[in-house]
């Protein structure tokens, strides 16, 4: 697998960390021989010995914590080796200027300590996002970043006063035979993360194939398909779960 960006403690954090553990390796090592000149052994067992321990776990700690991210995968190396397929994150949460990766068994921390962590970061979601573009296609010309974000936007509000006025009905999939424009937006909402939203301008046709092939494949979660007309006045919503709803035009 390729690797596509590597990250790793800055200078100074490293700096601090070779110091603070030659440093108190020598403290240990010098504490260790006055204890063996006095014979004061329990000074030995509970001070010198343990604190020795610690700075060769710390020295193996900084040489080794490293990530790296590939087309599959990101990896953290430290004290044991982490790894999350990309497939399998369900989070991506900042924390204190930190950002913490989960996948249902592990996490991995992308710290404020590492080089270019932003741009490490942002080369993750692009990874995610090219994978979940490949795995869920949707057909049509993709819209602009500007133009997603006015019609998701359309779309909340549609769905707010929906369901302030009681006009969001259930449906069924013979609803999709009275599509008659001859184009649509069709939309994308993944059921965890915002930033692999999508929206595309897609021809009626096409529309028309894919909706068959998203009834005819049953699932019980997945992400939201929202379909609207050009004009914006009906809204319709296929639920990840397998359930329709349809905003019709305000009368």
């Amino acid at each position: 697998m390729p690797i596509l960006a590597r990250t790793d403690f800055k200078l100074g954090t490293k700096i601090l960390m070779y110091g603070s553990t030659v440093g108190f390796g020598l403290l240990a090592v010098w504490n260790s021989i006055d204890c063996l000149r006095t014979k004061d052994f329990g000074h030995l067992w509970i001070i010198a010995i343990p604190v020795f321990i610690s700075c060769v776990a710390g020295f193996i700690y900084t040489t080794r914590h490293e990530l790296t991210l590939s087309d599959m995968e990101l990896v953290q190396y430290g004290f044991r080796r982490k790894h999350i397929p990309l497939e399998q994150i369900v989070s991506i949460v900042e924390n204190l200027g930190a950002y913490e990766v989960k996948s249902p068994n592990t996490s991995i921390r992308i710290t404020t300590d590492l080089q270019n962590k932003n741009l490490f970061k942002d080369q993750l979601i692009a990874q995610i996002q090219e994978i979940d573009t490949n795995k869920n296609s949707l057909p049509g010309r993709r819209l602009a970043n500007e133009n997603q974000h006015k019609i998701f936007e359309q779309i909340q509000h549609m769905i707010n006063v929906g369901m302030e006025t009681e006009t969001l009905f259930e449906a069924d999939s013979s609803l999709f035979e009275q599509l008659t424009e001859s184009a649509y937006y069709l939309v994308y909402e993944h059921p965890v993360h915002s930033f692999l939203n999508r929206a595309y301008d897609a021809e009626g046709e096409e529309v028309s194939s894919f909706l068959k092939r998203l009834t005819e494949t049953p699932t019980t979660s997945g992400p939201n398909i929202f379909v609207l007309p050009h004009h914006l006045e009906w809204l319709i919503l296929c639920l990840g779960n397998g359930d329709i709803l349809v905003k019709p035009v305000e009368e």
